[in-house]
């Protein structure tokens, strides 16, 4: 039986507390005034994703929803890696406003990369071992001396945090 991610004493007996995941929705990552959930997930944002994917452009495929809280616009994101990376690369975006406007961005040359990608996801998904990437959150948050505030270029990621994690 999967555990209840609001279970919060079972996380921090082990090691540092994890973050958890949205409160209003039950999955996803809270953070900079949006939730992001993985596709599958997408539901728990109502109609408005349905009526969002109208605007896409045909051939896009994507991996990840975002929902900006404060404008209510929707961002679908390609996320090629997201089963296979412990830290996925982020790719294409395609942000969706309510008036239907559209706006694609390309990835930077030094693209971003998520953390802690259990949380866009439930503990039954089956995509990724949800267990072991909740032990990588705990591995690389236990690390002192991190710029968390770089950490999410993967130029910075790969050169000053894996290699501390191998």
């Amino acid at each position: 039986m999967a555990r209840s991610d609001r279970s919060a004493p079972d996380d921090s007996s082990r090691g540092l507390p994890l973050p958890r995941r949205s409160r209003k929705y039950g999955v996803g990552k809270e953070i900079g005034g949006a939730v992001y959930v993985h596709r599958r997930y997408q539901h728990v944002f109502g109609s408005a994703v349905e009526e969002a994917q109208k605007h896409l452009p045909p051939d896009f495929s994507y991996t990840v929803v975002k929902l900006n809280l404060a404008n209510n616009s929707l961002s679908f994101v390609a996320v090629a890696d997201f089963d296979t990376a412990p830290e996925p690369t982020i790719g294409a975006v395609v942000t969706v406003k309510t008036d239907g406007s559209c706006r694609r961005m390309q990835p930077p040359s030094d693209p971003f990369i998520y953390h802690h990608k259990w949380l866009f996801v439930k503990d039954d998904y089956d995509g990724f071992d949800v267990e072991e990437s909740k032990v990588r959150s705990r591995a690389w948050m236990a690390l002192a001396d991190i710029d968390r505030t770089r950490i999410g270029k993967k130029s910075y990621w790969q050169s000053k945090v894996v290699p501390r994690l191998l």
